[in-house]
């Protein structure tokens, strides 16, 4: 297949860093574009690869994705999330989330205050278990130019979706059209700058193909926000949510003949974790739940130089 221009620079100078493959045994080509550093899959998987990406597994075979004592661990950081971002906006504010899952981060939020809260979600069950949510306003799709009025919003969100997008500047243009002066924007993503991608490389937890389709250095991104009108107000490298289990799947991954072993068994996957017993399974979950602790206080260090596992940054609307 042929190569893609860069999503960011349109350069065909793209540099590969490896092959890499996936919990199907499909493989990519993993690498950046030597002209301004954005990382991507190229050539982007097919329709069939992404399709079975997606496939029912990914959004976990249970009522909830994943078991109910992570899912608990889950919605108490998602609890603090809403908190947080809530201290951002004004009240009455109308907020979207893209890619809002199973809608519990806008179900947190609406404790909060008196919210308009609208989320997009593809068909599968996430969205499904989102519709649970009365108070949600929930679009089952994607972001498209005419799917909300311009100047709708006071705030969006998107929350480890960035990566998933195959064209993410033209939605960065419809956020802009559909987001109020002074809006709130807050993207969460990888930081492919981490300690954690230059130690693991293609083991590492959060490059997860072929579902991540691109990786944005954090400068790179803000330079761009920065340029399109947004004015960068915070930064955080610290994620005690997303960071120390990248750590302990990525050890888990270099050691296991499967990546992302311990990863599936959380979601109940239990077609792809067959090959394994019971005793390797616990010894995982006992160095998951033992280990954590450790790195939280690792990942909390890599912060400190913006080298954490994932970054979060927030901008308004000039």
């Amino acid at each position: 297949m042929a190569k893609l221009p860069c999503l960011l620079c349109n350069s065909v100078s793209w540099e590969r860093e490896f092959e890499i493959q996936d919990i199907f045994d499909e493989q990519y080509l993993f690498g950046y574009c030597s002209s301004c550093q954005v990382f991507s899959l190229n050539p982007f998987p097919s329709t069939r690869q992404l399709k079975q990406a997606y496939d029912e597994s990914y959004y976990g075979v249970g009522e909830k994705k994943f078991n109910p004592l992570v899912e608990r661990v889950i919605d108490w950081f998602r609890a603090k999330n809403a908190a947080n971002f809530s201290k951002g906006i004004p009240d009455n504010a109308c907020v979207l989330d893209i890619g809002c899952g199973n809608g519990s981060f806008l179900n947190a939020l609406s404790k909060k205050g008196n919210f308009e809260l609208h989320g997009i979600e593809p068909k599968g069950k996430s969205g499904d278990r989102a519709e649970e949510y009365r108070q949600i306003e929930l679009h089952r799709g994607y972001l498209e130019a005419g799917t909300y009025q311009p100047n709708k919003f006071d705030a969006i969100v998107l929350t480890h979706v960035f990566e998933h997008l195959p064209k993410p500047f033209e939605t960065l243009q419809i956020i802009r059209k559909i987001a109020r002066q002074n809006a709130l924007l807050q993207i969460e993503i990888p930081n492919i700058n981490s300690w954690q991608y230059k130690i693991f490389k293609s083991k590492w937890l959060h490059l997860d193909p072929p579902r991540h389709l691109n990786m944005f250095p954090p400068k790179v991104l803000i330079a761009h926000l920065e340029k399109e009108g947004w004015k960068l107000v915070d930064e955080s490298y610290f994620s005690p949510q997303f960071s120390p289990f990248g750590v302990q799947q990525s050890i888990l991954n270099m050691v296991c003949k499967k990546r992302e072993v311990l990863y599936e068994h959380l979601k109940n996957n239990t077609d792809y974790i067959s090959s394994y017993s019971g005793f390797p399974i616990l010894l995982q979950k006992l160095f998951h739940w033992l280990s954590f602790p450790l790195f939280v206080a690792t990942d909390l260090l890599a912060s400190i130089v913006k080298k954490g596992g994932t970054v979060k940054l927030k901008f308004r609307k000039l």
